[in-house]
């Protein structure tokens, strides 16, 4: 189980993998490429734990990712947690994994941290890993 919320950016990237980059391992790591981009250009390290899927930060996760890929067309994403209120994953086995905390950015820092700034450094981060000109208002939703 997973859980989306406030505080959490989501993004939900379609792309066409075709022709050069059909590889669903290598699609995944550099969605964690992106995330562990991100949070560094606001000071923390982040790393990917050996045989789970996601970015953590110690013996905690930060950012959850499930994609589907359909004829190499890329939905579903990933789940940054900003400034995400923690307690709701008490209720729930976050993505099944028992054993590891979850954490967000604005608890490693210590300070709330703007969901905005940090939607436009993974827009940068994310043109930077897949070589594309990102535009952040294009792919914006309502919510």
């Amino acid at each position: 189980m997973t859980y989306h919320g406030p505080g959490q950016l989501v993004g939900y990237p379609i792309i066409d993998l075709k022709p050069d980059r059909c590889d669903v391992h290598r699609y995944v790591r550099d969605i964690e490429e992106v995330l562990i981009r991100t949070i560094a250009d606001f000071g923390v390290t982040g790393t990917r734990v050996a045989g789970l899927t996601g970015v953590w930060v110690g013996n905690e996760k930060i950012a959850a990712i499930g994609v589907r890929i359909a004829r190499w067309i890329t939905s579903h994403g990933f789940a940054l947690n900003v400034s995400t209120d923690l307690n709701y994953f008490q209720m729930i086995v976050p993505c099944g994994i028992s054993d590891k905390g979850v954490t967000s950015l604005s608890r490693l820092v210590g300070r709330r941290v703007d969901i905005e700034l940090v939607a436009q450094c993974t827009a940068a981060r994310f043109g930077e890993v897949f070589g594309r000109e990102m535009s952040l208002e294009a792919g914006r939703s309502g919510g």
